[in-house]
């Protein structure tokens, strides 16, 4: 019996959409069921919470979600000491395609702020980690009622960056989520959700172990390795004003009869905080008049660098290396996002306008970049004309010690670090503590960095040292050594100072590390050097031999 056409056609019709159909369904059916992969599971932590706020029994995982009541049970607390870290053992390799940690913020209310990175890794072996993600808060800190967040890696967002741009899952047994303290307020964490499946799935790969390891003095330090940070902005009581005499113990290693032996620091950083009216360099206040005035100060012909120039050639002349040349970074002011009316560095008529809610983001963007672009080349031709003949200018160093939380913030110091490397120069940071972003340094184009672990400045415990090491390990900085003119007098500023030593020697940054050396505004080692007390001397002595890798407790 033939098939009428009208029904040929709709049996046509019919085929091809269940052809149509076919590879959707089967590609339906190839993906993996996700699941909370450590729900109900144990896991461990680098230290046990407080026991005012107790983790009586796998509260990360009981998928019990905390109210924003911090008397809520479901709450974990920690407080003081080191970075938190808490370690999963799913059992076997599996995929993982995303990791979800939940906090609380009650702020001044209950002393609980948000931690400022939050981090997640992914091991084989549980020796051995590669990095998943930094997760920095996105609601910052503020005062106000209680509020969550959560910190998510996202697979198929995020990616697994070093595997290949094809991972969107991590194919791992371990994982460890580990985030920041604040050296006086609380972390709440109530749960952490690892989603994932068993077994290998599509898209999921190895993470390669990270080397965690302090940046190496070389090509990205050009050189250096031990910066000497000159303050030399203004200071009612002079300080900021260099002289010859007050460098030489600086460049070199005086003896106790006053005379240098060997070399000491090997770089040196110019930078200034404060202007004559009171302006600061460093969070964006300053005009184009003061940053005249801070260039006319250290490049002039008695200026600074001058100074540390004549410091350097008569100490070449005494240890018979006349050529030698102290390395220098030269320091640029933050154009910060406020000032409208900065002043005109192209001679157009017009005051260049950082602020975004006057000329938009864009606008003010290319201000910035157009300010920072003069200085640079400002610097670098005052730089020629002064013709030194003991000094390299090497690098420039951006003063604003933490990624603007802004939305602009990454993308300024990108555009930043691109006009330091166009004219050739090595770009550094030196971030604080609690610096937010910290560990995208090397994503917004700065060639070398090192971490203030900030225990000098305040009463905190000595294990601080410590926690500072291993951050800038994980994210592969070098590391600040502080102190100032109150350890010549104070026995407790002299302790912490040496604790610094002790530090580098226990954790491996005495030898292994790029070091910036923060001493205050004042010629601190010039007193150690000359004074008649041993303890006091034995401070000058002791740094010395820590710059040498000589150290020893």
């Amino acid at each position: 019996m033939m098939i009428p056409m009208k029904k040929w056609i709709s049996l046509a019709v019919c085929m091809v959409l269940m052809l149509m159909m076919m590879p959707s369904v089967h590609a339906a059916e190839k993906q993996p069921e996700l699941r909370n992969l450590v729900k109900g599971l144990s896991y461990t932590w680098s230290e046990t919470p407080d026991p005012s706020y107790p983790d009586t029994g796998n509260k990360l995982t009981d998928g019990k979600i905390g109210s924003l009541n911090v008397l809520d049970p479901a709450w974990v607390g920690n407080l003081h000491k080191k970075t938190r870290e808490v370690v999963f053992d799913l059992g076997s390799s599996k995929s993982v395609s995303s990791i979800k940690a939940h906090f609380l913020q009650d702020w001044p209310g209950s002393a609980v702020l948000f931690p400022l990175t939050v981090s997640m890794y992914a091991s084989d072996d549980k020796a051995h980690w590669g990095t998943l993600a930094n997760k920095a808060t996105e609601q910052l800190w503020s005062d106000g009622p209680p509020v969550d967040q959560y910190y998510t890696w996202d697979g198929g967002k995020d990616g697994v960056e070093r595997p290949g741009h094809d991972a969107v899952m991590a194919y791992a047994r371990y994982i460890k989520v580990t985030f920041s303290m604040h050296p006086s307020a609380w972390s709440f964490v109530d749960e952490i959700e690892i989603w994932g499946t068993d077994g290998k799935a599509k898209g999921a790969k190895k993470v390669p172990s990270d080397p965690f390891t302090y940046l190496q003095p070389g090509k990205d330090t050009a050189g250096i390795s031990n910066l000497s940070l000159l303050y030399n902005g203004y200071y009612a009581n002079g300080e900021g004003n260099w002289t010859k005499e007050k460098l030489i113990p600086e460049i070199s290693y005086i003896n106790k009869d006053g005379n240098p032996i060997d070399w000491f620091f090997d770089g040196f950083l110019m930078l200034g905080l404060m202007t004559p009216q009171g302006r600061d360099f460093g969070g964006g206040g300053a005009y184009l008049t003061d940053w005249k005035w801070y260039l006319d100060k250290t490049l002039s012909d008695q200026g600074d660098l001058r100074q540390l120039n004549e410091a350097t050639k008569e100490v070449g002349g005494k240890l018979g290396q006349p050529k030698h040349k102290s390395k220098v970074v030269m320091m640029i002011p933050n154009p910060g996002e406020y000032v409208s009316d900065f002043g005109d560095v192209d001679g157009d008529g017009i005051l260049e306008n950082f602020n975004e809610g006057l000329v938009g983001k864009e606008a003010a963007l290319a201000n910035r970049q157009k300010a920072v672009r003069w200085w640079i080349q400002e610097v670098k031709k005052r730089w020629k004309e002064q013709n030194f003949s003991n000094l390299e200018l090497v690098g420039m160093y951006w003063l604003d010690e933490q990624v603007s939380t802004s939305e602009t913030g990454p993308e300024t110091l990108r555009l930043v670090n691109k006009l330091v490397h166009d004219q050739g120069y090595k770009s550094f940071w030196i971030p604080h503590f609690l610096a937010y972003k910290s560990y995208m340094w090397q994503d917004v184009g700065f060639d070398a960095a090192a971490f203030q672990p900030n225990y000098y400045f305040e009463n905190l415990n000595v294990d601080r040292i410590e926690d500072a090491a291993n951050i800038a390990k994980t994210y592969g900085m070098g590391v600040e050594m502080e102190f100032d003119d109150r350890m010549l007098t104070d026995k407790v500023f002299r302790d912490r100072f040496m604790d610094y030593l002790k530090g580098g020697v226990k954790y491996g940054y005495m030898k292994n590390a790029f070091k910036a050396y923060y001493k205050g505004s004042g010629p601190v080692l010039l007193h150690a050097a000359k004074s008649s007390d041993p303890e006091i001397r034995n401070l000058y002595d002791s740094l010395y031999q820590f710059t040498k890798g000589k150290y020893s407790n």
